[in-house]
């Protein structure tokens, strides 16, 4: 079975629950929201920070608070900050030239691919970091 990336959905996570409780947040909080390592959720931090979505505060309360309003966050922009692969991956297998699936499905495949990257980033990029929260808050209520 593959691996997956998951640095999406936990940079989500941090911003979602940062944008939730309004405030500023150690990375231990996070991580521990997230039921994760620490390091791995501060080096996704570290993305969003260079991404400039989550800003850093320092000092006695320091920690992540968001760069801007959650309404105006993009989901689209927290994927390309945590840099995902894509969608799936086309086989890196040699052609045989006799066979004329092997020798156009890696062609056509990559269209596919094409297409599919473009339709997750149509939908990311309608898709606010305060619509998440909304659809959160609105499940617990």
């Amino acid at each position: 079975m593959s691996s997956v990336n998951t640095q999406f959905s936990i940079a989500v996570h941090v911003l979602a629950a940062i944008a939730h409780h309004d405030g500023v947040f150690a990375s231990e909080i996070l991580a521990g929201s997230v039921n994760a390592n620490p390091v791995f959720v501060k080096r996704i931090l570290v993305k969003l920070s260079k991404a400039k979505l989550a800003k850093t505060a320092v000092g006695k309360s320091g920690g992540y608070g968001l760069a801007r309003s959650p309404e105006n966050i993009s989901l689209l922009e927290i994927y390309s900050a945590v840099s995902p692969p894509d969608a799936f991956a086309i086989h890196a297998y040699p052609v045989r030239k006799e066979c004329v699936v092997s020798s156009n499905i890696k062609e056509v495949m990559s269209d596919v691919l094409v297409c599919t990257q473009e339709a997750v980033h149509k939908e990311l990029r309608q898709t606010t970091l305060a619509d998440v929260v909304s659809k959160i808050r609105a499940k617990s209520a």
